[in-house]
């Protein structure tokens, strides 16, 4: 895969649980399928588009924010990581595929069978710019990483919620909450070292948006439904973005 995104959902569908295979590549992305039914699924939404599953869209369960190990473990020190398939330990793999270049996220290296799969284009963006993705409501809207780090954080409304974009770039990741606590409209900072801070009691938060200490230790914002892609899969996967522009 030439994508950067990483989403989970529940896999249970009627009241039976689905397991999913690899079909092919749809726009740039992953295509699953379940074996109970073989329909097919959009890994960016976990909507159904083929089969007897069609028009269903999975619910999507909380899987935290693409980042680094490091900067994971800092957060969650006694996080599980699962264990490798035993049966592809200690064997190559293709390594004529990707160059170690070309597979980090937000590559420009898309190879040639990617290429003609990604059909809905948008050229305001180019292909491969890595954006945080947030859906409110019915809106969706992208933030390009390339803007957000000189920003470091951006708020603005989007429908009707008052929304706080987090950029960090020590852990390469982003985040996006709902900035509304207890009946007010924080807003916030973050300074060179990567913490964050509301301009209201000065608390600082973990990227994840809880307060770890100040006056409003404990308080957990509502994270936004949101992921990293490159722009060619958000935009195929939500074709009426909007897109936000720092000026």
């Amino acid at each position: 895969m030439v994508c950067s995104s990483g989403i989970g959902f529940d896999p249970v569908v009627d009241g039976k649980r689905l397991t999913f295979g690899f079909e092919g590549i749809w726009q740039g992305t992953a295509l699953l399928y379940d074996h109970q039914t073989r329909s097919l699924w959009l890994h960016l939404t976990g909507t159904c588009i083929e089969g007897k599953y069609k028009g269903t869209v999975l619910d999507r369960i909380p899987t935290g924010r693409h980042t680094v190990w490091t900067a994971w473990q800092t957060a969650h020190p006694y996080t599980t990581v699962l264990k490798p398939d035993p049966r592809w330990i200690g064997k190559p793999g293709d390594t004529g595929y990707f160059t170690a270049r070309g597979a980090k996220s937000g590559s420009a290296f898309l190879p040639p069978t990617f290429t003609p799969t990604i059909q809905t284009r948008d050229d305001r963006l180019e292909l491969h710019d890595l954006v945080y993705g947030v859906v409110v409501g019915e809106t969706a809207r992208a933030y390009p990483f390339r803007r957000l780090k000189s920003a470091r954080i951006t708020e603005e409304v989007v429908g009707d919620v008052p929304v706080s974009v987090w950029y960090q770039s020590s852990s390469l990741s982003a985040a996006a909450f709902d900035r509304r606590l207890e009946g007010k409209i924080l807003s916030f900072g973050m300074d060179e070292k990567g913490v964050v801070r509301d301009e209201g009691t000065k608390s600082r938060w973990s990227m994840e948006g809880l307060c770890i200490d100040g006056p409003l230790q404990g308080r957990q914002l509502t994270p936004l439904r949101g992921l990293m892609s490159e722009w060619y899969g958000w935009y195929a996967n939500h074709p009426k973005t909007t897109l936000w522009r720092q000026y």
